[in-house]
């Protein structure tokens, strides 16, 4: 009898061990669980312009929330919304378009742009963007794309599939995705949360040399120094040196979630605990030498002129969340925040004009 129920019992582990690895199994098949680095496919640009030496080139880097316009409040930032109708979409879409038509830069780099979620509607964001401002080549590659996402308990997110989204008016030659640090929680939220990552695309010159790494990236945001951020900005600050060490000329831009050195979190009220760092994690790259479009001095001095970010219900962005890095040898002409047009994201397109080596 003993026996019998031993066998049993080996039979119900074994059956509860082949659940478990076909539930795993089914979880690798379904969520997106990208490799370190790997291939993006680089949409159009065979017969684009290449790279010129010394081109004066026009960077916009924009945190777009999802072109869900800032008519709603977000449960994540202490609202309600969770979805958004389709005439706001199209609205916000249309007025990204006619910033891109007023500005006509050369290389646009998104954060938090839809490609197919629910919770805008299923529209491919991209591609309508591209059908009213044609680009010559482009790049995208997801860092939020899961089936189904339970929460909030009110209304459930759904299937999200989130991109960075780097476009160019010149032929891109590379494109590659670099998986960044997660956030330090349980598997369980984990497995529903975003996977944060750099984009890296490239520009040939006439030799067919690389003359230009473009980095696209959104650090992550809710970690409370709980050192993601650090781990991240360390991460990008490796990148930074391989291209340094092979030669190769690059900028850096996106929503980096860190607020400039010498910010005082403490003056957010309430927003204080978003940064919860000792120091600012940005700070890393500062202390590397690396060179920002809104110089170190600009940012402390003169805080107004460069801060992006907008919360919701503010008529005046309160904070610089948002960055463009150059690398040696690449002048920067200026920068500019837009804040004259209407805004449709809490995060306001920051304008740069360089000039390459």
């Amino acid at each position: 009898m003993k026996r019998k129920l031993r066998r049993v019992g080996l039979g119900l582990f074994g059956g509860v061990l082949i659940a478990c690895a076909g539930g795993l199994g089914l979880v690798r098949a379904l969520w997106y669980t990208p490799p370190p680095v790997a291939d993006v496919k680089i949409q159009d640009g065979d017969d684009a312009d290449v790279v010129q030496p010394h081109s004066t080139l026009r960077v916009l880097v924009w945190n777009v929330q999802f072109c869900a316009t800032r008519a709603h409040h977000f449960f994540y930032d202490g609202g309600e919304a969770v979805h958004v109708p389709r005439e706001d979409v199209d609205a916000a879409l249309a007025e990204l378009a006619a910033v891109l038509q007023e500005q006509r830069p050369d290389l646009v780099l998104i954060q938090e742009i839809d490609r197919g979620a629910v919770r805008t509607q299923d529209v491919d964001q991209v591609a309508e963007l591209l059908a009213a401002v044609p680009h010559a080549s482009w790049a995208t590659t997801p860092y939020w794309r899961v089936p189904y996402v339970p929460s909030p308990s009110h209304q459930h997110v759904g299937r999200t599939d989130m991109h960075l989204a780097t476009l160019a008016q010149l032929r891109l030659h590379e494109a590659t995705r670099y998986q960044l640090a997660l956030l330090q929680e349980p598997f369980y939220r984990r497995a529903f949360n975003l996977r944060r990552a750099v984009l890296e695309t490239r520009l040939h010159g006439p030799d067919g040399e690389p003359r230009l790494a473009v980095l696209n990236t959104h650090l992550s945001a809710f970690s409370r120094g709980d050192g993601t951020l650090g781990r991240q900005m360390d991460q990008l600050e490796e990148r930074l040196e391989a291209l340094d060490e092979e030669g190769v000329p690059w900028i850096l831009g996106g929503d980096f979630n860190a607020l400039p050195p010498g910010d005082d979190p403490t003056r957010l009220g309430a927003d204080s605990e978003l940064y919860a760092d000792a120091s600012t994690p940005i700070q890393r790259l500062f202390d590397a030498g690396r060179r920002s479009a809104f110089p170190l001095r600009r940012l402390q001095e003169q805080p107004e002129t460069t801060r992006t970010y907008l919360p919701f219900g503010a008529t005046e962005p309160d904070r610089t969340l948002d960055y463009l890095f150059v690398s040696e040898g690449i002048e920067v002409r200026s920068a500019t925040v837009l804040v004259d047009r209407e805004p449709i994201s809490d995060h306001l397109p920051l304008v740069v004009d360089i000039v390459l080596p």
